[in-house]
């Protein structure tokens, strides 16, 4: 039985990501003047029946099962506003940035010396520039994680960027996560995946282990490592390496629900390695890279590909509940 290498040659270097907080390298265009993601926390992953609302489904009206995850959605505190002009090349360029002049004392823990910038963006930078973003911090002690030290995210903004101005009002004021999001709705999620430290290629790539009687020096390693000529080792064979905490993209996920705080039923010890939440909870069908706790940026989706119903559907029960 032939069993070729797993996984895309595009993830190359399968090495480990350089940060904890994933890095997005595309924004959907919005023609709402709204941030175009919202950083959140994982909770975890759970199941429950939901009356499916899909009009052309052979499922339609009736109860099915869905693999949920739950993430929770703290407010985010906007630290700066950042405008955006073109380059000679045709790239972005940095024109200048507005800082809040009260920012939370936990800002100081990843950003030492954050001063208020007190001239303000000039004129030539506002006439200059074509889009604008926001940076954000995230405030954990408001969640159930149980820690302090906050993490920074840029956040474009959609819609003109007369329109994206405005936001320089929201200076050093809270966001909450149904300012951006409208349930139902398609999102992508960004996250750092789950790490699994040094393996070997067949736990990495899933090549076939070796026959006993046609094994000489190893089993669970590759046939061949490269022709004779080139003398080289082809860099698309299977070798041994890092696998995981990878910066991983879950594309066209459904955001089914926003639940307040307190109204989703929590199990009465918390969320398995996650604990209870305390802020606003996101109910996504399917599953999203990483492990509890693991920060989740969740965006617009960039390419969707298909209309959802204008409401949501109706939850029946959640698995876990008290």
């Amino acid at each position: 039985m032939s069993v070729p290498r797993h996984g895309s040659l595009g993830y190359r270097p399968r090495k480990r990501a350089a940060s904890i907080i994933p890095h997005v390298r595309a924004w959907a265009a919005s023609p709402n003047p709204k941030p175009l993601g919202f950083p959140t926390y994982k909770v975890g992953m759970s199941h429950g029946i939901i009356v499916d609302n899909y009009p052309t489904s052979p499922t339609y009206g009736k109860e099915v099962f869905r693999a949920l995850t739950i993430l929770e959605a703290p407010p985010v505190f906007i630290v700066a506003f950042r405008l955006y002009g073109l380059s000679d090349e045709g790239g972005y360029i940095a024109l200048g940035e507005l800082r809040a002049k009260n920012p939370p004392n936990t800002v100081t823990r990843v950003i030492s010396g954050l001063k208020h910038d007190s001239k303000g963006l000039d004129e030539a930078a506002k006439a200059k520039s074509v889009r604008a973003s926001i940076i954000v911090s995230t405030q954990p002690h408001l969640s159930g994680l149980g820690k302090k030290t906050p993490e920074l995210v840029e956040i474009p903004l959609g819609g003109p960027i007369s329109e994206q101005m405005k936001y320089l009002d929201s200076l050093g004021k809270e966001i909450d996560v149904t300012d951006v999001f409208s349930p139902p709705e398609m999102v992508d999620a960004i996250a750092v995946s789950k790490g699994k430290g040094y393996e070997g290629p067949v736990a990495r790539f899933g090549i076939k282990t070796i026959q006993k009687k046609k094994a000489k020096k190893t089993k669970r390693g590759p046939g061949s490592d490269s022709p004779l000529t080139p003398g080289d080792v082809m860099s698309s064979v299977p070798r041994a390496g890092q696998m995981g905490f990878h910066n991983r993209v879950d594309l066209n996920k459904v955001l089914v629900r926003i639940y307040p705080k307190g109204e989703l039923p929590t199990p009465k010890a918390g969320f398995k390695h996650y604990g209870v939440p305390k802020s606003k909870i996101l109910v996504i069908e399917g599953s999203v890279p990483g492990p509890a706790k693991r920060l989740v940026i969740v965006r617009k989706a960039v390419r969707a590909y298909k209309q959802l119903p204008k409401e949501s559907p109706k939850i029946e029960y959640v698995h876990g509940a008290v």
